[in-house]
């Protein structure tokens, strides 16, 4: 069995266990003290006489008979301050237990609900916040005891008075995070299902914000004791003849200070001190051991699909690594002096599970001019290479070997091993990087002139003036519109492609020798994608520069690099120029991996494949009819319309694609159709009754008819339920099987989609994310549904994961004959899978047809905008796609 003690205690390190175990012996100390008081403290704690009958003597020194002295008033000090933590400790368990209690569910229900009751709760809670916490306690405990009362009463009316200061700050905590969380897939999940708001609320909401509790009522605890102590110090605490209580102690030794007389209130003191300090330590430990940002973890151990299937063709494929050069780059002519160059780069991670290899003797060159594309799925290493050479790595990072930086002004420089202050000037000069999210790379309390002018002045004695002129000339040189007014910008007033040029404008700030771009093309959309692609190249081509692409996606390596390196479990398994590596690859995991990437327009393997076939007169199973969605604007703006009139029909056994870029409604349309989202007006019908305009409690006979497959996996799935729990939560909320049935229809589902049945008993965070998409299929499939509605559920997984899951979608489809909606913005997925596709832009459905006429013969200039932008993993393809486009993604 695994204590959850012991499992806190193994995660902490050094300083952090010693500062844990610390606090925790301070309070079993005190726990000690206050549940076996009379038998520990010699006296009672307001006994003046011996058992003789003799006085004990008023301020005596500590004594063989007295410990600690005596007090003032002539008892043993020793037995008020054993008898002291017992007063302490029951106010502190009964203060926090009770405000928990009232202000947790608050929370809860109020961030969940919103509306009214949200808005009057808030202003309670900040009205109670905004007195002063001990004048606040100080009125609760006069309108509660009257300002005198025996021992029960009296720590009851001290609880009281610090529960009322606890409440707001449980409140506020659960609320926001309530706010936060009650937004992810894994809600919306349950919603689907139909699970009813209490288990809503306590199985999926609370289970994933009650990590912070324990933080929050130990901290709380040291404020109840201070507060308690200030009470009975101030004489609004416990009756002095009713309970012993160390803030009263010190009230009273307070005239003994200045006439030597120390040990009256030395202990009194020293053990609120003490008890503060223990829990204190306890919750900052609690806080940094329970934020996964602070923990080291080892690497996942699931292992990724395509790393099943190759293990054994990957271990028997000769290595590729020192007699690369001589089988790869034979026939090539001699290189030029390369501007980056890496040899035998090793990283490794420190976790608690030991170090764990990362990236193992990597090495290759990047030449002037040079696009050099370093692929590889996730867990490869390939960013990881990257932040190695930048310096980016955490304290828990081990980097060896070389990475070697070769410029016209210094010669060479040796990267690994530099110190920050060394590296700093390197940076953003000679050197610079595009980070894969521009919406976190950029600081959003910044306009994204000044993080420019930033770069610019960093490396550059300019004026302000002068370096906002450069910005403007950047920002200019990267294509943004109206850049004279835009520089005044802060990020989230420009769209996804805007702020990745934005940050394409830093990294060129100073016109670096070396462009390091991790996946920079990742977010966006296929055409803001090639857009980008064609500023690089420009870059390129204008100042030189030398780019390492670090990227997933073979169609962006066939349309821009020069050079290939595939990466395999931290080592380069191959490396060629880009026409030879996808026409003749020769390592199997390049091969695999070539095979798995969906190609637009590829010729079906079997004669005749068009996809699944819808059966013949196959009946409507989802109608949407003129829908029309409208969000709220903010102050003083008009309403946004998130879509316009759209209809469409989706029959049993047919797969609808929805495409379309960001923001033009497909998901949005896709939520109303399973009543997640209500429409502003128009008609959903599932299997012909009319859905929309149900309240949550009449739609939940309804959400067994379909299922919901949402686009990450990872956060899809309640990652406090086990893989059993949330595969049949449908099944428990729709149907009356016991528990033996319900596991063995789990199993059932496990075995669909071709997962091993003891998964049942592991977490989300256990699988990779592969095996989480299919876990995420087989909960939408448990009850069997009419309609499935998959919005992106493959763009977040690599493309080997991705060709899997497809292909058993596709065979649980033609098995089951459920109808879907698709909804992607990859053109190749859909040519793969649809029998029809959907078009909408801006909210509108533009073109609507059989899978081949929008695909192959568009009639829309969006739609055939749309294809021309998707790069295929085929260099001569690619080049001939690029020279037809024209100017089709012209403002893009």
């Amino acid at each position: 069995m695994r204590y959850p003690g012991r499992s806190v205690i193994q995660q902490s390190h050094g300083l952090q266990r010693f500062m844990l175990l610390l606090g925790v012996g301070l309070i079993l100390f005190f726990l000690v003290l206050a549940i076996f008081a009379p038998w520990i403290a010699p006296y009672d704690f307001n006994q003046v006489r011996g058992d003789d009958g003799v006085l004990f003597g008023t301020q005596q020194p500590p004594s063989a008979d007295h410990l600690f002295g005596t007090t003032v008033g002539g008892a043993d000090v020793l037995s008020r301050v054993v008898y002291g933590a017992r007063t302490a400790m029951e106010v502190i368990v009964l203060a926090v237990i009770v405000s928990s209690v009232i202000g947790v569910p608050l929370g809860l229900v109020s961030g969940y609900l919103g509306g009214w009751l949200d808005k009057t709760l808030v202003l309670i809670m900040d009205a109670l916040y905004s007195f002063p916490s001990l004048l606040l306690a100080i009125v609760v405990s006069i309108v509660v005891s009257g300002g005198s009362s025996g021992a029960l009463g009296g720590i009851a009316s001290a609880a009281i008075s610090i529960t009322v200061i606890f409440i707001p700050q449980y409140y506020r905590v659960i609320r926001n995070a309530t706010v936060s969380v009650k937004t992810e897939p894994y809600v919306d999940a349950a919603k689907v299902v139909g699970v009813r708001t209490p288990r809503v609320l306590f199985r999926h909401i609370l289970s994933n914000v009650a990590q912070t509790l324990p933080v929050i009522a130990t901290l709380n605890a040291s404020e109840a004791i201070l507060t308690l102590a200030a009470l009975g110090f101030l004489g609004f605490g416990i009756e002095p003849s009713a309970a012993a209580e160390w803030g009263y102690d010190l009230n009273k030794a307070m005239p003994d200070a200045t006439n030597d007389i120390w040990w009256t209130g030395l202990y009194p003191g020293l053990a609120i001190v003490l008890v503060v300090l223990g829990v204190t330590l306890l919750g900052e430990s609690l806080n940094d051991i329970t934020n996964p940002l602070l923990r080291t973890r080892a690497a996942d151990k699931a292992e990724g699909e395509l790393e099943v299937e190759l293990a054994e063709d990957v271990s028997a494929a000769p290595e590729l690594g020192d007699d690369l050069a001589g089988t790869s780059a034979g026939a090539e002519p001699p290189h030029r002096t390369a501007v980056l160059s890496l040899s035998d780069l090793r990283v490794s991670f420190g976790t608690d599970a030991g170090r764990v290899v990362a990236v193992d003797g990597v090495g290759f060159d990047v030449e002037p001019g040079e696009v050099v594309a370093v692929v590889g799925e996730s867990g490869s290493g390939k960013s990881v290479t990257s932040r190695a050479v930048m310096g980016l790595l955490p304290g828990t990072a081990k980097v060896d070997g070389s990475a070697v930086l070769r410029t016209g002004g210094d010669g060479e420089r040796e990267l690994i091993g530099m110190s920050p202050q060394a590296l700093r000037p390197i940076r953003g000069d000679e050197i610079s990087m595009v980070f894969q999210e521009p919406s976190t790379a950029l600081d959003p309390v910044r306009t994204v002139g000044w993080q420019i002018i930033e770069a610019i002045r960093a490396h550059r004695e300019t004026s302000k003036s002068e370096a906002k002129k450069r910005a403007i000339e950047l920002l200019e040189l990267v294509g943004l519109p109206d850049p004279e007014r835009r520089v005044d910008y802060y990020p989230h007033q420009l769209s996804g492609g805007q702020k990745q040029r934005v940050v394409i404008a830093i990294a060129i700030a100073c016109e670096p020798d070396v462009i390091v771009a991790d996946e920079p093309t990742t977010a966006l959309d296929v055409t803001v994608q090639a857009a980008i692609l064609e500023l690089l190249l420009d870059l390129r081509n204008r100042l030189g520069t030398a780019i390492v692409l670090i990227t997933h996606n073979m169609g962006v390596v066939a349309d821009i690099a020069d050079r290939v390196v595939v990466m395999y479990r931290g080592k380069i398994v191959e490396q060629a120029p880009v026409d030879r590596l996808f026409s003749a690859p020769e390592h199997p995991y390049t091969r695999a991996l070539l095979e798995s990437v969906p190609h637009l327009g590829r010729p079906k393997v079997v004669e005749g494949e068009t996809g699944p076939a819808p059966l013949e007169n196959a009946p409507v199973v989802l109608d949407l009819e003129d829908i029309v969605v409208e969000f709220p604007g903010g102050w003083g703006e008009p309403t946004f319309r998130a879509v316009d009139h759209v209809s469409l029909q989706v029959h049993r056994g047919e797969v609808l694609g929805l495409v379309g870029e960001s923001g033009s409604g497909k998901s949005t349309l896709g939520r109303t159709a399973v009543g997640l989202q209500q429409p502003t007006s128009g008609i959903v019908r599932v299997g012909g009754e009319q859905i929309s305009g149900l309240s949550d409690a009449e739609l939940r006979p309804f959400r067994k008819r379909f299922g919901f497959v949402f686009q990450d996996p990872a956060s899809s799935l309640n990652p406090r339920m086990s893989i059993l729990d949330c595969i049949a939560e449908p099944l428990r909320v729709h149907t009356d099987l016991s528990d033996a049935q319900v596991r063995e229809k789990v199993q059932g589902l496990l075995d669909s989609v071709e997962l091993p049945r003891d998964f049942a008993q592991r977490y989300p965070h256990e699988l990779s994310g592969g095996q989480r998409q299919r876990i995420s299929l087989a909960r939408a499939l448990a009850l069997e549904p009419d309609l499935l509605i998959a919005d992106e559920p493959t763009s977040a997984l690599d493309v080997s994961v991705q060709a899997r899951v497809l292909e058993l979608f596709l065979d649980l489809q033609q098995r089951l004959q459920f109808a879907c909606l698709f909804i992607t913005h990859d053109l190749a997925v859909v040519d793969r899978l649809a029998n029809r596709v959907a078009v909408m832009q801006r909210g509108r459905l533009v073109e609507l047809g059989p899978r081949d006429q929008v695909l192959r013969r568009p009639t829309e200039d969006y739609t055939r905008s749309l294809i021309a932008a998707v790069p295929v993993p085929d260099p001569v393809e690619q080049r001939r796609r690029r020279a037809e486009r024209g100017d089709l993604l012209t403002g893009a």
